[in-house]
Parts: structure tokens; C-alpha cells; sequence
């Protein structure tokens, strides 16, 4: 069965963005999914799964016996979307997938989901349970129309810093009392240069200034405007641009070794990062982890950075077995999506309309930014020219987006900072 897209204009619109694929599986993964799945010897139902991540089998064993139905996990290999669209092409589609959320967008535009707001699902009631306060927007069809992703894990974008190096030089080390410290973008701007003049870093590039920024905002208001020339930008983008010309920044990247390399010493002593970073600390500054702590990010700003998705196709022959899955996964794990800083901020979070064409509209975005703030323009007339190039190398495809406008909705997305400059 052939997926289905909402509407015939954006079959263009995939062209326009990714070439005439076809949906069949990347020819060298050899992947195949066209295997009937006939059930086990004892007639127990399985529910088959195309997963992008990692599973212990105790979970299937544990399944099996309060749920009455088997687990088959198959892994995609590549992580894409192309792969999701050869699997849900075949002759035997999954019952369910698992995928990471960064892959909503691109994935959003086919009518080829259940709507998980209605019978048998209900999932908005879950969300409430497992998600409290959480706006569900994001997991929506382009339309708007139908709750087609239900999320599994959400993690937070936050702020890891040494709280005995903000302590030595008389910064706050608490989690809280920074969190509000940072929330102006003149004191986190003293802080920089104070510390910077120690021989400290609090950022890794100019660029990181507008991450809090891009966490919370999306490309796209839902009345179709641009959502990323507020004064939040502006605000970001001044900070880049002095930081740029004080040279404030490391000048790497904690993916590289000379970025580790200032994570062990302390000269790097502060960065953004998903809430997993935890772990990579103890791998990377192991003679330090126990002095790294995090809170919010700055400026006030709250954004989901990454997590796992689940959706069922409506070709799904097991479609009340896997919503049940869902549920037996989010019930046992309700323990640990608690423990999440996200779920503190759940009712902070700015409603994101996420489109189709935001893969193409960051790409376009991150090699604007990552020059800009190195002109003399000012912070507004450089936000502006980003604006210009955005939608103008994406206008034709903006079109086909019209008709999923939403015209009654507020165009300002994301939170205000304290001040603005130019």
C-alpha cells in the first residue's frame, strides 16, 4: 500500500525538497520488509515494529506475558526517513514505528497515520497522565486536524556548567539561582567577558547564542509567517555579534578533542546540550563529572532538543496491540520520564507549528547565522536578511503550504527576553 499524502500539491512539494524518491528501500541496506507475518505456532499476535533504537529482550518476554501478544523489533538501520517510507510501501507494513523526533517534520505530510485523539486510542488522555500540561500541537498532522505521534521520551535542551568554577569566580552555582541569573541576556553577556577574562568559556561558538532561541521557536508561524525575526533573535543575534568581536568564545566544539581537551582543564565550563549529556561528561571530563551540574536554559527560553516518537500506519494489522505497547512502554517508564528536567517544564514549553519544509529552511538557516554575526550590520538588518533568504529560496515551496494556514493564530512565536537591542 502506497502511503498517501493530504493533499496532491505536496507531492511537489517532496520533489521540490528531496528529489523524486520513490519510498523503496536504500538499495544497500537490502532491507525486507515484505514477510508475512503469520503470527506465532500458539496463535499469539505479533506486533511487528520498526524501531531506530535499541531494546533488552526482557521487555518482550515481559510483554508477552501481561499483554498476551509477541515483540518483533526491526531495527532501522539507517535511522531515515526513507527507510520508515520503504517499510510503510510494503506488502506488510509495520504494526508501529519508533523514530526519532527530529524526523516529525519530514514525516508529517503523509496521510498515512492513525489519528491517536480518537477511539480506540484516546491518547490525549495519556498525554495528561504521562505528559501533564505538555501542548500537543507538534505531534499534529499538517492540517492540524489529527494527533498522528504520540511522544515516548522528551528531553529538554539545558545548560551543563562547573558549579565550583561559577562559585570561585562569584557567579551563582546553584541550579535555580542561575537559571535566573540567565534569564537576562545583559547579565549572561557580563558573565561571558568576566569569565572569559579569567580564561573561561561559557560558549563553544558566536552561533551558540541563538540555540536557546531556535529550541523554542520553529521556522514557521501557523498563519504561515516567518517565525524567527523577533526580538528574540535580535537579541541573540547581538549577542553573537560581541562575542564575536571580544572573542569570547572557545573556538571548538565539545564533538571535537580540543573541545573536550577545554572540558577536562575548565577553560569550558559551561554548554547546551540534550539532558543525556550526563553520560558523555562522565566520559569526556571524568576527573570532573561530579562538579558539573545543569539547569534551564537562558534567556528563559524552554525547547525539547530530542526524544522517540511512536505512530501506528493505518495499515497496521495489530492497531490496538501496538497502541497497547505504547502504553505498557510509557507506563513503564513513567519513573524515569518524571525524573526528566523536562518535566518540570512542560507547561513552559512555546507551541512550535513544525512544517515539511523546515529541514530545508535550517539548512538554508544555519550557513546564514553562522556568518552574519560577523558583519557590521546591525543585529535587525541582519536578522531581516535572514528572513529575505529563507523564504525567498523557499517561496515557491511556501505556497503549497497556504492551505494549512491557520490566519486566527497569533504570528509572534517564542518567549520575549527582557531587553532588546540593536
Amino acid at each position: 500500500m502506497r502511503t498517501k499524502w493530504i493533499m496532491p500539491a505536496l507531492l511537489s512539494l517532496l520533489f521540490l525538497l528531496q528529489g523524486c524518491s520513490t519510498g523503496e528501500a536504500p538499495a544497500d541496506g537490502q532491507l525486507a520488509y515484505d514477510h508475512e507475518d503469520k503470527g506465532g505456532a500458539d496463535g499469539i499476535p505479533s506486533i511487528r515494529i520498526l524501531t531506530s533504537y535499541d531494546h533488552e529482550e526482557y521487555i518482550a518476554n515481559e510483554f508477552r506475558n501481561v499483554k498476551h501478544a509477541n515483540l518483533e523489533w526491526q531495527r532501522n538501520v539507517s535511522g531515515s526517513v526513507d527507510e520508515i517510507l520503504a517499510a510503510l510501501d510494503s506488502n506488510n507494513p509495520p504494526d508501529l514505528i519508533e523514530f526519532d523526533y527530529r524526523l516529525i517534520q519530514d514525516l508529517m505530510n503523509y496521510d498515512t497515520f492513525e489519528d491517536l485523539s480518537k477511539p480506540p486510542y484516546n491518547a490525549l488522555f495519556s498525554a495528561d497522565v504521562y505528559f501533564p500540561k505538555l501542548n500537543m500541537d507538534r505531534f499534529r498532522s499538517l492540517d492540524g486536524t489529527k494527533l498522528v505521534f504520540m511522544p515516548h521520551i522528551l528531553q529538554a535542551g539545558v545548560t551543563f556548567y562547573r558549579a565550583d568554577l561559577m562559585k570561585k569566580y562569584g557567579f551563582p552555582d546553584d541550579p535555580e539561582e542561575l537559571g535566573a541569573y540567565m534569564e537576562s541576556p545583559e547579565r549572561w553577556m557580563t558573565m561571558a567577558k568576566e569569565l572569559a577574562a579569567h580564561g573561561e568559556r561559557i560558549m563553544q561558538t558566536p552561533a551558540e547564542a541563538y540555540l536557546a532561541y531556535t529550541l523554542s521557536n520553529g521556522f514557521f508561524n501557523a498563519d504561515g509567517t516567518y517565525a524567527r525575526n523577533n526580538s528574540g533573535f535580535i537579541t541573540a543575534m547581538n549577542l553573537a555579534k560581541e562575542a564575536y568581536a571580544s572573542k569570547l568564545p572557545l573556538g571548538a566544539s565539545i564533538w571535537d578533542a580540543l573541545g573536550q581537551s577545554a572540558l577536562r582543564s575548565g577553560e569550558l565550563m559551561m554548554f547546551i546540550s540534550g539532558e543525556w549529556a550526563d553520560s558523555r561528561i562522565q566520559q569526556w571530563a571524568p576527573e570532573t563529572a561530579d562538579q558539573w551540574r545543569k539547569t534551564r536554559l537562558p534567556f528563559n527560553q524552554y525547547g525539547i532538543i530530542n526524544g522517540y516518537i511512536c505512530a501506528i500506519p493505518k495499515q497496521s494489522k495489530n492497531k490496538e496491540a501496538a497502541w497497547s505497547y505504547i502504553q505498557y512502554q510509557l507506563h513503564r517508564e513513567q519513573g524515569y520520564l518524571d525524573s526528566l528536567e523536562l518535566s518540570k517544564w512542560y507547561d513552559k514549553l512555546t507551541p512550535i507549528r513544525l512544517t515539511p519544509l523546515d529541514t530545508a529552511a535550517s539548512s538554508i538557516w544555519d550557513k546564514e547565522v553562522d556568518w552574519r554575526y560577523k558583519t557590521n550590520d546591525s543585529a535587525r538588518t541582519s536578522v531581516s536578511a535572514i528572513e529575505r533568504v529563507v523564504t525567498g529560496q523557499l517561496a515557491d515551496q511556501l505556497e503549497l503550504l497556504e492551505p494549512f494556514h491557520d490566519t486566527g493564530t497569533d504570528s509572534e512565536s517564542g518567549a520575549e527576553p527582557e531587553s532588546e537591542s540593536e
